[in-house]
């Protein structure tokens, strides 16, 4: 009896390891977190030095706009990179292939709300660029949400999250409290879902 159920469970996980890209490590979600929290750190002292009233019109400051856009960029990039080699270590120790049908569905159905963020987010540049964090915000949770039926399903309450304080911060008119609502939710929940998910899968 007892090896009948050894081997269901043993199916069972082959199932899971098959249906799911199990590769994601908590130590990247606390990484991109940290990175996230020095970007918004740095874009809230220049615009402060720049802005020290509540006032903001990134539209008629380009320089500033571009800093922005530069800070973001970097976070963005070192955040993937600190992914992606924490993902590749993670599916050598447990002798997975990182580039799967699963993965492939994981990424194509994260990709298309992420370009479609990124794409509308080149269009609110020009036409409002307070919408910014919002519509970051909003778009990532989507994307998080997309994928989350290929991934562990505690990425899918993060990506609910993400798009409430997106929401949230779209109705704010105040650049102080929009760039606080963008570091809580790419800064702040990404440590805690980090240390959250490192603990519960890998720890």
């Amino acid at each position: 009896m007892n090896q009948h159920l050894q081997d269901i469970s043993e199916i069972r996980s082959m199932m899971e390891r098959s249906s799911r890209f199990i590769s994601f490590s908590g130590l990247s979600g606390v990484f991109a977190g940290s990175f996230a929290l020095i970007g918004a750190y740095l874009a809230y002292q220049r615009i402060l030095s720049e802005y020290p009233t509540s006032y903001l019109n990134l539209q008629d400051n380009t320089p500033l706009l571009t800093y922005i856009v530069i800070d973001g960029l970097s976070v963005l990039t070192l955040s993937l990179s600190i992914s992606l080699y924490f993902s590749i270590r993670s599916t050598k120790r447990r002798g997975l292939n990182i580039w799967s049908s699963t993965s492939k569905r994981l990424f194509s159905n994260m990709a298309i709300p992420l370009v479609a963020g990124g794409l509308f987010t080149l269009i609110l540049l020009k036409h409002a660029p307070h919408l910014i964090d919002a519509a970051t915000l909003v778009f990532y949770g989507l994307a998080l949400v997309n994928a989350s039926k290929y991934t562990y399903d505690d990425i899918r309450y993060l990506g609910y999250i993400e798009i409430v304080l997106g929401l949230i911060c779209g109705v704010l008119d105040e650049w102080k409290l929009g760039l606080l609502f963008w570091a809580i939710g790419f800064g702040v929940l990404h440590i805690v879902y980090g240390i959250v998910m490192y603990r519960k899968y890998e720890s």
